[in-house]
């Protein structure tokens, strides 16, 4: 089994970050006439607009306020949250994982992938000339998704005061309550681009934060570990990479769940919703034009085979498929164990990660013409597999 470390996840930054500023600008021109606070649209262009009011209706968040936020002590660390890190590059599942199982909910990483819709589908999109492509959707949203299975309490809190979100998430560890931060995982470790991700605050103390880190080389699941301690400035300014590399009307933004009920055990209508993913759509926004599902991966083939992307720049992504395809099959397999349309699903997965597998090993030299040839024919027999999956999964979930 191939596995996702740091450092490859790492080289993909930019490609991640730029495909996702598509993504929440083009899904927001679904149309909602909605506003955030404190944004005068007047000032910003139309594509802004859209993607204001789709961050608004997808990832509900809520401005912080100063009667939000107690007093706390000097210092605190949550000790009933296991670190779970391991080398697959699944970090806002991951988070959800370690959260869920503070309020006694013990799934693998799969099952939170499953329920965000996080390694579900997939998304291509052109902007300025570049082609960017991830197969998997979006973390924020899914969030939202997954509390709604797991019956917590969803809150995504955003400020541009400094001061304020620091307060805010001390106050809110020490209330045992571990937070989410979206950052810019390169400030953390010192490296030289762009990598968004997500990291669990567990502890504070002094003027240090202390996060779980979710993607590392090690896997680790332990209690009682106060995890990696950053300066506070520098997690602080992680957190407002983030916002600026999405253009996000806010400065800083955390995450946290509270539960308030039994988790659903019925997850057969998510079944339809993934399958939706798999099967995909397209759109085009002035000259952006996005590809989702198993649209992806046949226009990537068509783009390789004639030249508009490199194999060196989506074998990232295409490592990430292999990965994440293969576990997707063997979740579905073990949660629906009887049914047949499920099964046949996964093992489409199955014969989609093999062929992930196939280009990888193509990948791992000089490209040949012959290898290129290959690699566009073995992507266009994948969209199929991807395609079928998703058609299956609907068909089980409707």
């Amino acid at each position: 089994m191939l596995y996702l470390i740091p450092d490859e996840i790492l080289r993909a930054g930019e490609n991640i970050i730029n495909l996702a500023l598509i993504l929440i600008i083009v899904l927001g021109t679904a149309g909602y006439v909605l506003h955030l606070p404190e944004v005068k649209f007047e000032k910003v262009n139309l594509r802004l607009k859209f993607q204001y009011d789709y961050v608004l209706e997808a990832y509900k968040p809520k401005w912080l306020c100063s009667g939000d936020v107690g007093s706390y002590p000097s210092s605190h660390f949550i000790d009933d949250v296991p670190w779970i890190s391991s080398n697959k590059s699944y970090c806002a599942a991951r988070c959800l994982q370690m959260i869920a199982y503070k309020y006694g909910i013990k799934e693998p990483i799969e099952y939170f992938n499953f329920i965000m819709g996080f390694t579900y589908g997939a998304y291509l999109g052109t902007f300025n000339k570049r082609v960017y492509m991830i197969p998997g959707g979006d973390p924020f949203a899914g969030y939202v998704n997954a509390s709604k299975i797991l019956n917590f309490k969803y809150n995504l809190l955003i400020t541009s005061d400094k001061k304020l979100f620091v307060d805010a998430c001390r106050y809110f560890t020490s209330k045992d309550i571990p937070v989410i931060l979206p950052v810019n995982m390169s400030r953390l470790y010192n490296l030289s681009f762009f990598a968004p991700h997500f990291e669990l605050l567990i502890g504070y103390e002094g003027d240090e934060f202390y996060l779980y880190e979710p993607v590392q080389s090690k896997c680790i699941f332990e209690f009682g570990k106060r995890g990696y301690g950053f300066p506070v400035d520098l997690v602080v300014k992680a957190v407002e990479d983030m916002s600026a590399a999405y253009n996000f009307p806010w400065k800083y933004s955390l995450i946290y769940f509270v539960k308030i009920g039994e988790p659903s055990k019925d997850l057969r209508k998510l079944l339809a919703v993934n399958g939706k993913l798999q099967i995909g759509w397209n759109f085009t926004l002035g000259s952006s034009r996005i590809y989702f599902g198993s649209n992806a991966f046949k226009v990537l083939a068509n783009y390789i085979s004639k030249g508009d992307v490199r194999i060196d720049d989506v074998i990232w992504s295409i490592m990430l498929a292999y990965i994440s395809r293969a576990d997707n099959a063997k979740f579905l397999k073990e949660r629906f164990p009887d049914d047949k349309l499920i099964s046949e699903a996964a093992d489409y997965l199955t014969k989609a990660a093999k062929i992930y597998k196939k280009i990888i090993d193509l990948a791992k030299d000089d490209v040949s013409p012959e290898d290129k040839s290959e690699i566009v024919s073995l992507l266009k027999e994948a969209s199929v597999y991807e395609r079928r999956a998703g058609i299956l999964m609907l068909k089980a979930g409707s």
